[in-house]
């Protein structure tokens, strides 16, 4: 995604104290402490906002649009229900996603009622 804003500039330098990544539709501002999955999350969510035509800061309602979208982008459905079929542990699923947990929760929250039954089956066994 990055390669096709070939004009972004990315400064490897905390934007604000309370944030750790921000753009200006020019260039984005990633802290450098961050790990590998947080860097790819927060990358492809500045890069979202500049894709919408974002150059600031954002409403809530805009943010968490974005949030899905990154969301949607980084987690394909197979690869959820592939790591989903072996583990309930959201810290672990992320982990092997290769995203941050909150990246991995939007994503569950974009899925409708039948995606989420293909990934955990009522059990066919009642208590």
């Amino acid at each position: 995604m990055l390669r096709s804003l070939a004009h972004v500039i990315i400064i490897w330098n905390r934007p604000y104290p309370d944030i750790v990544a921000a753009t200006d539709g020019r260039r984005i501002w990633i802290d450098p402490t961050l790990t590998t999955n947080e860097r790819r999350c927060f990358l492809a969510h500045e890069a979202i906002h500049i894709q919408h035509g974002h150059d600031g800061c954002q409403a809530p309602a805009i943010e968490r649009q974005v949030c899905l979208e990154v969301a949607r982008f980084l987690v394909n459905f197979e690869n959820l229900r592939a790591v989903a079929g072996w583990s309930r542990c959201p810290i672990e699923m992320a982990e092997e996603l290769g995203v941050t947990e909150q990246v991995l929760l939007d994503r569950l929250a974009t899925l409708d009622g039948d995606q989420i039954q293909t990934l955990w089956p009522p059990s066919d066994h009642i208590a």
